[in-house]
């Protein structure tokens, strides 16, 4: 409270104490507030209603620290004179100090009509609106008050900040170099104008300025914690951590920072790191909404699912429409097969994702959930679009590469980047196909940005490349450069929109053609991808207008896969793994969150028509069984009949497969690895033919091994094609024996042919690049058949 003594009244105390007034003006003058206080109470026994000594004293109670005095008087006060100004904003302001805004606002609007010239008051209601999330109405204060005294560099400051909250960076910006050109080296003014340079994509000119907030004071918190974030922002992992650190050694908010360390622990994978750091954070601030929302991320990371159901549950118990908490809370329930929860929160997801898109901004949706619960290809593309933007805004202006001269014969250079080079999917695909490259055309390297796993797997990706380079501990620039260093000429990225993706470093450009392909089932939306690596099935052509790339076409499947994967030697029993020695074994190995209501119907259907059958289902977490079990249940089905497994080694996996009779694929997200997985193993695979790339990958894999009687149009079709196998032992057999002839004969598990067809696409996309033609569809055509291997 800046309170000022006020001066004598004009009319004498009872008994003339003008002395002792005097007095305690001069202690409070003086900064001797204890003594002024103590004067104030002798003159109030006998002037108890004296307004020019309760204003005294509330003023001297406040400077001492008592602010229940403080208050107590200054009501007093009020209550004998309610159009004494001064005097309101004076408790308002003691009242804005206990977070009691909405009381301190009366007083504050109060004080606004009596002296609308007083610029302090005003800009102290504007900050109590603010803190009452009455944004529009601080803003309207603040500008008035700005209007009134256009040269109040406090104002000025307060404005841009509740421009920039409002979404109006420009004008935030113009306010900030208003109160910077009246304040030039004011600190908070110099933090503020970066975190708007920041939020306006100008991520060069952000640093400049926070540097100059540092150089004016290098202890800085909030320019430490602003540059550690634009640090985050480009990829530079230590860089950011080393900000929050001193942030944090020079007491900013705890809270804040160690739940930043932890966000870039858990960027790096790190996730127990992260989860220190962010029960950190909860020590200093229980139930702060962002934190439990990231320590409910590194949670789902870790298949935690109870427990990251809990912290997305408490986050949204704090801010009700928290627009990360729902749909992570979504995707928890999906994983957990918590239909009702699930079917709540839809709404809200799409809500909010809606909101996003129209605003232009990246949505909190992943985009892999939406390929999971719904079947609009416009809207995964939509989203698709939004979050390459952002990583683009992100990367900041691409590189620009020198010319290149290539002499005649030079091999082409392919560079792979990936986050999975590991115990992984795209892995165990892809991992054949880089051993198999004609090392007389091309040179192949692999770009790393995910963990050292020390995986034999992983080591096999190390020998089957020309180069294996790690680029994880590098930021997104200096990734790029590397690459752009390195002469990549086809940069083909496999992580996409999945985990630990890293778009910023295909944004920069490093390459001068850059492909996406495998990890993520869908189009990047990014414009700095030149092609996608697809099939005609995935991809019908009708839907190209979807993607921002343009379609490479590999002539018979877009998926790679293994000819060598090794199966673990000997029979597999069903009894090791609680199967029935007799009956029927559906199994479907997918993951919890690909399964939805209107399937596990029709499983469930499938179960009481066939009595003798179970299901066996991938344990992926520790509370979808026993939800499935009880949805078992509620459709006349015995829980026992689901049978879970966990996940051994693959090629352990591989042997157990044998012992299913029937894979069930799932419907908007279909098995991708899982489907080659079981036909690999021998086990026929059922699938739904849908109308997004997700749900269609299971009817390319088996189209190119030759059943594609086993693609239903419809899940009526399913259901009876399912039911026609259990129940037929010799179409059963039939079945199995054309998925053994064809396993050695057919393009799905024929990894050369594979690979001769990628080079060609390869081949006709630098063809035109070398010929300056834009991209453009490439379609190549198949080799002519080889004779039937072997394996």
């Amino acid at each position: 409270m800046n309170a000022k003594a006020p001066p004598p009244e004009t009319k004498p105390v009872s008994g003339d104490p003008s002395a002792l007034f005097d007095a305690a003006v001069r202690a409070f003058s003086e900064g001797r507030a204890a003594d002024a206080c103590r004067q104030c109470k002798i003159l109030l026994e006998v002037a108890a209603d004296n307004r020019d000594v309760l204003h005294l004293y509330a003023a001297a109670a406040a400077m001492s620290g008592d602010t229940r005095t403080a208050i107590a008087a200054s009501e007093r006060l009020i209550k004998l004179a309610p159009d004494h100004a001064e005097g309101r904003r004076n408790l308002g302001a003691l009242l804005a100090n206990q977070n009691r805004h909405a009381e301190a606002r009366a007083h504050l609007e109060a004080a606004a009509k009596l002296a609308p010239g007083h610029i302090g008051g005003r800009l102290m209601l504007a900050r109590s609106l603010r803190r009452l999330g009455l944004a529009e109405e601080a803003k309207a204060e603040v500008e008035t008050a700005t209007q009134a005294a256009p040269d109040n560099a406090e104002a000025q400051l307060l404005l841009g900040n509740l421009r920039l909250q409002s979404g109006d960076r420009e004008g935030a910006l113009r306010a900030f170099a208003r109160a910077l050109a009246l304040r030039p080296d004011h600190v908070e003014t110099l933090v503020n104008l970066g975190v708007a340079l920041r939020a306006s994509r100008r991520s060069d000119e952000a640093r400049l300025v926070l540097r100059r907030a540092l150089a004016l004071q290098p202890g800085s918190a909030s320019a430490h914690f602003n540059l550690g974030t634009l640090a985050l922002d480009g990829g530079a992992h230590e860089e950011a951590i080393g900000h929050y650190r001193t942030a944090l050694e020079n007491g900013g908010d705890a809270t804040s920072l160690h739940r930043s360390i932890g966000l870039v622990h858990l960027l790096r994978r790190d996730r127990e790191a992260a989860i220190a750091e962010f029960k950190l954070a909860l020590a200093a601030a229980p139930e702060d909404p962002d934190t439990l929302v990231m320590m409910g991320d590194a949670l789902s990371e870790l298949r935690r699912v109870a427990e990251a159901t809990d912290c997305f549950r408490r986050a949204l118990a704090k801010v009700p429409r928290h627009p990360q908490a729902i749909p992570r809370l979504f995707h928890q329930a999906l994983q957990a097969c918590d239909w009702e929860e699930a079917q709540r929160l839809k709404p809200l997801v799409d809500a909010l994702t809606d909101e996003a898109l129209a605003r232009g901004d990246a949505p909190e949706e992943a985009a892999f959930l939406s390929l999971a619960h719904a079947e609009d290809p416009a809207r995964h593309a939509a989203i698709a679009r939004a979050l390459s933007a952002q990583a683009a805004r992100r990367a900041g202006t691409p590189l620009v590469l020198a010319d290149r001269s290539r002499s005649e014969g030079q091999r082409l250079k392919l560079g792979y980047l990936s986050a999975d080079f590991r115990n992984h999917a795209v892995s165990q695909l892809l991992v054949r196909t880089l051993e198999l490259h004609d090392r007389s055309q091309f040179e192949v390297w692999a770009y790393s940005t995910g963990p050292e796993d020390r995986s034999a797997l992983r080591e096999r990706v190390r020998d089957g490349v020309d180069a294996f380079i790690d680029i994880r501990e590098l930021d997104h620039r200096s990734a790029a450069e590397r690459i752009a260093k390195d002469q990549v000429d086809i940069l083909i990225d496999l992580t996409l929109h999945t985990t630990g993706a890293r778009l910023e470093i295909p944004a920069l450009r490093p390459a001068p053609v850059q492909m996406g392909w495998l990890g993520f089932p869908g189009s990047s939306g990014g414009d700095f991808f030149d092609y996608l690596l697809t099939d005609r099935i995935v991809t019908p052509p009708e839907q190209a207008p979807l993607y921002s790339e343009q379609l490479a076409y590999l002539p018979e499947i877009f998926q790679p896969n293994d000819d060598r994967q090794p199966i673990a030697p000997g029979r597999a029993k069903r009894s090791e793994y609680g199967l029935p020695e007799e009956g029927f074994v559906f199994c479907s190995f997918n993951q919890a969150y690909k399964i939805e209501p209107v399937l596990f119907d029709l499983w469930m259907e499938l179960l009481r028509e066939a009595p003798d059958s179970v299901l066996w289902l991938h344990r992926h977490n520790e509370t979808a069984p026993a939800n499935l079990q009880r949805e078992a249940a509620k459709r006349g089905v015995a829980p026992e009949r689901l049978v879970f497994a966990d996940r051994p080694e693959k090629p352990v996996h591989l042997r157990r497969l044998a012992l299913a009779d029937l894979a069930l694929d799932t419907r908007l997200y279909n098995g991708h690895t899982t489907s080659s997985d079981a036909l690999w193993a021998g086990v026929p695979v059922l699938t739904i033919r849908g109308g997004h790339y997700a749900a269609r990958v299971s009817a390319s894999v088996l189209a190119a091994i030759g059943l594609p009687d086993l693609v239903a149009g419809d899940l009526e079709t399913y259901r009876a094609t399912a039911l026609k196998l259990a129940r037929d032992p010799a179409a059963l057999a039939n079945v199995k024996a054309r998925l053994a002839r064809n396993r050695t004969s057919l393009p799905l598990f024929d990894s050369p042919r594979f690979t001769r067809h990628l080079e060609a696409v390869y081949r006709a996309a630098w063809q035109r690049r070398e010929a300056n033609l834009p991209p453009a569809p490439i379609d190549v055509k198949p080799l002519p058949r080889t004779p039937a291997r072997h394996g």
